[in-house]
């Protein structure tokens, strides 16, 4: 009996009922959406920084630090002393240290001044290190 009534009422109401139906519809897609976005955008984000505990730089914002010396997006920090690193590099609690300084481009790359225990530490995507990265790339080079 209250089925009957309900599928009447919906006949009656048939443009509403579609709106609602396509609005709901529409709603929880773009929920879905934004939650897979979210999820790849952690994921990405997880496996760029792998392995990275501490990111330390001048003072300025810490999305700037983290953005320049990591993802090469945006203006780099002011650089901080040899000796302020020397002193980190030192601590006990310090397994390993990257100096990074990022500034002067040339023919539109980003130079970096930087010491061999990058190509050692830093890795990118599915913990690749740089080096790979450059054999591969020098090897494609050489071979056009």
């Amino acid at each position: 009996m209250l089925s009957t009534i309900a599928i009447e009422s919906l006949k009656r109401r048939k443009t509403t009922a579609i709106l609602t139906l396509l609005s709901i519809t529409i709603s929880i897609s773009l929920l879905l959406c934004v939650d897979i976005i979210r999820s790849q955008v952690k994921t990405s984000f997880t496996r760029t920084v792998s392995g990275v505990d501490l990111i330390v730089g001048a003072p300025s914002g810490q999305l700037n630090l983290l953005l320049s010396s990591v993802f090469n997006i945006g203006t780099p920090t002011k650089g901080i002393e040899y000796k302020s690193i020397a002193s980190l590099k030192s601590h006990k609690q310090v397994s390993w240290l990257i100096p990074l300084s990022l500034g002067d481009t040339h023919r539109g790359f980003r130079v970096v001044g930087t010491t061999n225990s990058f190509f050692d530490h830093f890795k990118y995507g599915d913990m690749q290190s740089y080096s790979y990265l450059m054999e591969r790339h020098l090897h494609s080079r050489f071979l056009r």
